[in-house]
């Protein structure tokens, strides 16, 4: 797709003038397990296949003699308001935490202790959105690959209580559990939830993806991203993760998709 994206790009743009890959954290193999924090955008590639290689092995060698330059950047995973994506982790976390509430049980962490209690990191999706605009137009920039992150650190154990009080309910501890097998008879729970606190008529796994839930809070060692080569840079926005958390919360529940 990069390559055939790049062949129209060239013939139909003869000023082609700079060329932006969108990859993410799994560079380092974090969807494999432990991995080497913090991440660094220089560190040592694991065993493939991840087609983040192929494609900036491809754009670099394409790159070769021409005018136009090209940049990359790693977000770990997007926190934005994006009501028709249920892979979201804030769409899950507000179900969850939704049917917990009606169901009278207190919010309990559905993941393991050690992400519990590790250091984790976000992206707000406008974070990313500014650092892509400043690396495709920064000369610093030019034919480099950055971290893009919010630039704080948070953990789960003191994040979930304020999302416990944002839904007015008792904070639990934690539970693990296999969201998918939660879920499973849940829908007539999310269907009185709907009608009662008269939301957007939407099913459940169009609010949440269980599975994603699943991989996101079995996080097995902290996860965090140096942030220096693109504060070297010039880039040094920043986003309070936690409040971020809450705020896109608020927001799903504004437009009547959360209760």
């Amino acid at each position: 797709m990069l390559r055939n994206a790049l062949d129209a790009a060239e013939s139909a743009s003869p000023r082609l003038g700079h060329v932006h890959l969108v990859q993410g954290t799994k560079w380092y193999g974090m969807h494999l397990g432990n991995f080497k924090t913090p991440a660094r955008e220089d560190d040592l590639r694991h065993s493939p296949p991840n087609f983040y290689y192929d494609q900036q092995d491809l754009i670099i060698e394409r790159q070769k003699g021409k005018q136009w330059t090209w940049s990359a950047s790693r977000p770990y995973f997007l926190i934005d308001f994006a009501p028709d994506r249920p892979r979201n982790v804030v769409s899950v976390v507000g179900a969850y935490a939704a049917i917990c509430r009606e169901l009278g049980v207190p919010l309990n962490f559905p993941g393991s202790d050690t992400c519990w209690n590790s250091l984790s990191e976000a992206t707000d999706a406008r974070q990313l959105a500014r650092a892509m605009i400043f690396l495709s137009t920064s000369a610093k920039a030019r034919n480099e690959a950055f971290n893009v992150t919010n630039g704080d650190l948070f953990r789960w154990k003191h994040l979930w209580p304020r999302i416990a009080r944002l839904f007015d309910m008792p904070c639990g501890e934690v539970r693990t559990l296999s969201l998918p097998q939660w879920a499973a008879d849940k829908n007539p729970v999310w269907e009185r939830i709907v009608r009662q606190h008269k939301l957007k008529s939407c099913r459940l796994d169009e609010v949440a993806l269980w599975p994603f839930g699943d991989f996101v809070f079995r996080q097995s060692c902290d996860v965090i991203s140096s942030m220096t080569k693109i504060r070297t840079a010039g880039f040094h926005d920043t986003v309070d993760t936690e409040e971020l958390y809450l705020s896109i919360l608020q927001h799903y529940r504004e437009a009547r998709i959360l209760p």
